[in-house]
């Protein structure tokens, strides 16, 4: 595939302040990513729940309807594919921190931050994701356990053959 037929990561930003959510859009289109944005929590779940594809996320914990931390929840409790999230708030007590964590959140950045810091948490997500992805292309599918009506597994030696010589 050549350098400009890979797809570009896609990241979802869930962020209602719309002058935030632009400058980290602008940041990520120039670092390479594709972002698809929500301004409450509810259009983040669906647009979660739609394209499998996005499994990047920077999730503001103030949003209307669906908070983020319940985005997280959410996330961590559904069967579609993992996605890698970033709570992105400005609460900064520890407390805080600690219940997105426990909540669900991957990460933690307390706006506002450096863009160079939050590149190289996007980049740690990365190499999260695709880790697991080359790791489940790589592993052997896992054989169905036998049942009761089952036939006996073939022998792995001579000995038990019932073929005559």
């Amino acid at each position: 595939m050549s350098p400009s037929k890979i797809p570009k990561p896609l990241v979802l930003l869930a962020e209602d302040n719309p002058v935030v959510r632009k400058g980290v859009e602008n940041f990520l289109t120039k670092w390479g990513y594709e972002t698809i944005a929500a301004d409450n929590g509810d259009q983040a779940w669906e647009l979660l729940e739609a394209d499998p594809a996005i499994r990047l996320a920077i999730i503001d914990w103030n949003l209307p309807g669906i908070s983020g931390i319940q985005l997280c929840q959410r996330l961590r409790t559904r069967t579609g594919p993992y996605v890698y999230a970033i709570m992105f708030s400005a609460r900064k007590s520890h407390e805080e921190k600690l219940m997105a964590l426990d909540g669900g959140a991957d990460d933690y950045l307390v706006k506002p931050c450096k863009p160079s810091e939050l590149r190289a948490r996007l980049g740690v997500g990365r190499r999260i994701i695709d880790n697991a992805l080359s790791l489940r292309e790589s592993t052997p599918p896992v054989p169905a356990p036998e049942t009761e009506n089952s036939p006996p597994a073939p022998a792995d030696n001579d000995e038990t053959s019932t073929t005559k010589k």
